[in-house]
């Protein structure tokens, strides 16, 4: 019957368009919660990792990459031991919670390589940006006592996996205070410090060497963001010649000269660690977090920015932080968790121009 031939035609144009149609290469992520807090002095960051699980991170994420297979491993544990309290007394008391910071990010090294081991990508979400240097969890039987912690350690856990790495930090600060150097005693503002091998010897009481032995390359950092730096960061980013892009840099000859620069300056082998702390937006779309400072990124810069390191393909590790749920109103607090989806999503596979794969490429007929 003439419509049994359409219909069987009909099929066989659809088994043809599917099985041309461009489908995304299958790639896994891997996500992990840090919840540090204690990197500064305000409260509400360690809320962050579950917020945004519960403000649809994951359907967010799949939507984004038809490919994308999401392993979630919770939320990270530390314990804090006696030799670190010791470190803490003699050498780095200045320091807030220090004995608390390098538990949390021996033991977020450790999950990063196993995270990368099984994952062709991960995620990490603070939390402070302590959780920069190397990532920690906190073991409650241990330490009942201590909140969640920081994201230090999400960079050195990935250049213990990844010697070869560039890294990419977007955010208002510069955060490579030395001890010596910080005013607050805030450790969220020292985390750069622990990864570059020129500054390494002002921490040599810390036993990085053990923990981190790689450092990473002065030339592979490149900073995109900043406006509110430390006179003392200033002089540190200069002296040794690290490559940063302030937002009057910015302003002068704009972010897709900015782009251009940033991946000239990249080693094209190295595969990326992006380091976006929320505050690197301008506060009227990034208004909850504790060190707003205005005159920031728009969302759209933003988007534009890790768009295009996305577009390399050489992406492996991003940290997301700074989101703190217990500063501002709900509508503050709803349009922050918004733009660090809307960045997410961007990093991993949305098209603004659009795309398409798995779908019938025959509903308009062969050529």
């Amino acid at each position: 019957m003439w419509w049994s031939r359409k219909l069987a035609s009909r099929c066989l144009r659809l088994h043809r368009a599917k099985s041309t149609a461009s489908s995304e290469p299958e790639q896994t992520l891997g996500i992990i919660g840090v919840p540090f807090a204690k990197g500064q002095g305000k409260q509400g960051v360690e809320l962050a990792p579950d917020l945004l699980r519960q403000s649809s991170l994951r359907q967010v994420l799949q939507s984004s990459h038809d490919g994308l297979v999401i392993r979630d491993y919770g939320n990270l544990q530390y314990a804090v031991d006696e030799p670190l309290l010791q470190q803490q007394r003699v050498h780095y008391h200045h320091i807030r919670n220090y004995a608390d910071f390098m538990a949390c990010n021996r033991a977020l090294i450790e999950q990063v390589k196993l995270m990368l081991a099984e994952n062709s990508q991960f995620l990490a979400i603070g939390g402070d940006h302590a959780i920069g240097f190397g990532e920690c969890p906190f073991h409650p039987i241990l330490r009942p006592e201590i909140e969640w912690e920081s994201l230090a350690g999400s960079v050195a856990g990935h250049l213990q996996h990844t010697p070869n790495l560039s890294l990419v930090w977007i955010d208002a600060h510069a955060d490579i205070n030395l001890h010596s150097t910080s005013q607050s005693g805030n450790i969220h503002g020292m985390p750069v410090s622990f990864l570059l091998e020129q500054l390494r010897t002002t921490w040599q009481h810390a036993g990085l060497q053990d923990i981190a032995p790689n450092c990473l390359p002065k030339d592979q950092l490149v900073y995109i963001g900043l406006r509110d730096i430390d006179p003392y960061e200033a002089f540190i980013l200069n002296k040794v010649g690290i490559r940063y892009y302030a937002m009057d840099t910015i302003d002068r000859v704009g972010v897709p000269k900015i782009i251009e620069m940033t991946l000239d300056a990249l080693d094209p082998q190295n595969k990326i660690h992006v380091s976006f702390d929320i505050d690197a937006l301008d506060s009227n779309v990034a208004p909850s977090t504790g060190t707003a400072v205005r005159g920031g990124l728009t969302l759209r810069e933003g988007i534009s920015i890790v768009e295009a390191l996305r577009d390399t393909k050489r992406v492996q590790g991003v940290d997301l932080v700074e989101i703190n749920p217990k500063l501002g109103s709900e509508r503050d607090v709803r349009t922050t968790v918004e733009s660090g989806l809307e960045i997410l999503k961007s990093m991993f596979g949305y098209r603004r121009s659009g795309k398409w794969s798995n779908i019938d490429t025959g509903i308009l007929g062969s050529d």
